[in-house]
């Protein structure tokens, strides 16, 4: 990509109304913020619901995004898949218990498309019955065992 595209590309996402696209907004009195925990914030029509902090850059306030929404957790019904930081490791969780951890190594994903892993994770989940199966079975017995006394749905 060109220097000039990619000057382009970021001016339009700076002028963009999306959230998406922004690790960092400058503080307005008509940016609608809510205070969630000590300088943390929640801002209204952030699609990833991700916590901001302020931060004074060049004598100004600014929100900045406290973590990259591609590492965020992905929720569908009682499922959440998280991934890791360094974008290598991603952890399946069935009503805030995790079932099992898919490694970069092991299923060939990179932190670049981390995001998309995890929606295929959830996509599995919703479209294959036997799925969820196979992820159980793949555990240690003893934790096979734990998850059929918390959860016996997951295995009918």
């Amino acid at each position: 990509m060109s220097e000039l595209d990619s000057l382009l590309i970021e001016l339009s996402q700076k002028r963009s109304s999306d959230l998406s696209s922004k690790n960092r907004i400058k503080v307005t009195d008509d940016l609608q913020i809510k205070k969630v925990a000590f300088d943390m914030y929640k801002v209204l029509k952030d699609q990833y619901n991700d916590l901001w902090k302020v931060e004074d850059i060049e004598g100004e306030k600014f929100l900045v995004r406290s973590s990259d929404p591609k590492y965020s957790a992905k929720e569908e019904g009682d499922w959440v898949v998280t991934g890791n930081y360094d974008g290598d490791n991603v952890t399946l969780s069935y009503k805030k218990v995790p079932i099992c951890s898919f490694s970069s190594d092991e299923f060939g994903f990179c932190s670049d498309d981390i995001f998309t892993f995890k929606s295929a994770l959830l996509d599995m989940i919703d479209e294959d019955a036997s799925f969820v199966k196979k992820v159980i079975s793949r555990q240690p017995k003893a934790k096979v065992a734990a998850i059929e006394s918390l959860f016996p749905e997951l295995l009918k």
